[in-house]
């Protein structure tokens, strides 16, 4: 059985239109995934996201965001996982991610290979461009509930 262990960055911003999370391209599979990275041996989860955030969006993890010391939610189960056909145990830590300083907001929105998405899309598995997201992503988050389809609505 093979094990997982995932830290899951969930980056957000509120815009006119409601709440936004960050989501970026795969270059590779052409699909949209989040901030997600592999718990290293002797590394926290909370650890793993600072990591993952600093190298996969060039911050510097001390000045451009901050990471919840308590995650969002946590998960442990045994399923399989999207593309894997056997079962494997799998642990998921959700942290809430925060950018902080204007110019890191507008450098994360300059860089074409991200795009910041609602929770429908998210919970759906397509955006509204019509860029379907790696499927780990919506089934973590849906298996979870750490995000709900209408939390991006504009009233909240």
């Amino acid at each position: 059985m093979q094990n997982f262990y995932l830290s899951i960055a969930l980056i957000r911003k509120s815009k006119n239109q409601g709440l936004r999370w960050l989501a970026r391209l795969d270059p590779s599979t052409k699909q949209l995934r989040f901030v997600i990275g592999e718990r290293l041996e002797n590394e926290s989860f909370r650890e793993t996201t600072i990591r993952e955030v600093a190298w996969e969006l060039m911050l510097d993890r001390k000045r451009d965001f901050l990471v919840s010391n308590m995650a969002q939610m946590n998960l442990e189960f045994i399923d399989r996982m999207p593309g894997y056909y056997d079962k494997s145990h799998i642990v998921a830590s959700f942290y809430n991610v925060e950018v902080y300083r204007k110019e890191i907001v507008t450098q994360l929105e300059s860089d074409p290979r991200n795009f910041w998405v609602s929770s429908e899309e998210i919970c759906n598995g397509v955006s509204q461009c019509s860029r379907y997201f790696d499927p780990m992503v919506p089934y973590l988050i849906n298996r979870s509930s750490v995000i709900q389809y209408w939390e991006s609505s504009s009233g909240n």
